[in-house]
């Protein structure tokens, strides 16, 4: 039997709610709410998929999803008030991972841009995520934001403090011994793009720990776009 510290909760963006989780195995979904700015009492919500996360993680605004598809649906998703969980639940409330990014951001719909809720909760948590928009762009968000153009294939380099220019595009002699420097510690992200479907039109290779997830277009994988760590790159920030 579930109670108010059973599932694991993971925290939101939101204005409403403060944290989120679900229970595969009982299609239980975990929500707690915010009441006066501080987390407060969680709420079990039945018969609710790993679809219906997927898609209630994911959205763009998580309360306006509940506001639309799940507070309404009462008879589809009964609910039960399991109370304010115990200081050793909050404490034990997983951080944002690669892994859970990943998660919550499969399925988008190209052309994707990471919303501003996620963005911050990248950013906090050191985070990296690596995408195609278009046919030639590279994209990073998160804890680092930049683009470069890949033609077809390309390879490009990056450490804790950024992306690393093209080196042929330097002419500045002190951009020029800063590329050097960082050079040696950089770790390298290969962008292949022109993939025939059910292929991908973009994939990425690194040696970098990473966790995947799709963008799709049109029912296609579109993006087959990687999460990573600021821990595991070379160079200070």
């Amino acid at each position: 039997m579930h109670t108010a510290n059973s599932i694991p909760l993971m925290k939101v963006a939101s204005s409403k709610i403060a944290a989120i989780g679900h229970d595969a195995a009982t299609n239980t979904l975990a929500v707690q709410f915010l009441s006066k700015g501080q987390p407060g009492n969680v709420y079990h919500y039945s018969e609710f998929s790993s679809a219906d996360y997927d898609a209630f993680s994911g959205a763009e605004s998580i309360g306006k999803h509940f506001i639309a598809h799940i507070q309404p649906a009462k008879d589809k998703y009964p609910y039960v008030n399991m109370g304010v969980p115990s200081a050793a639940q909050v404490a034990a409330t997983p951080a944002l991972t690669k892994e859970l990014l990943a998660v919550a951001l499969h399925g988008r719909e190209y052309p994707f841009l990471l919303p501003p809720e996620e963005q911050a909760l990248a950013t906090a948590a050191g985070l990296v995520v690596i995408y195609g928009n278009s046919d030639d762009s590279f994209e990073a968000r998160g804890a680092i934001i930049g683009q470069q153009y890949v033609y077809g294939h390309g390879a490009i380099l990056i450490d804790g403090k950024g992306l690393l220019p093209v080196r042929d595009n330097i002419d500045d002699d002190a951009e020029l011994r800063d590329f050097f420097t960082r050079e040696p510690l950089a770790k390298k992200v290969r962008a292949i793009f022109g993939g025939v479907a059910p292929e991908p039109s973009w994939t990425y290779t690194t040696s970098l720990p990473h966790a995947t997830f799709d963008i799709m277009e049109d029912g296609i994988v579109y993006c087959r776009g990687i999460v990573i760590s600021m821990a595991d790159l070379g160079g200070a920030a």
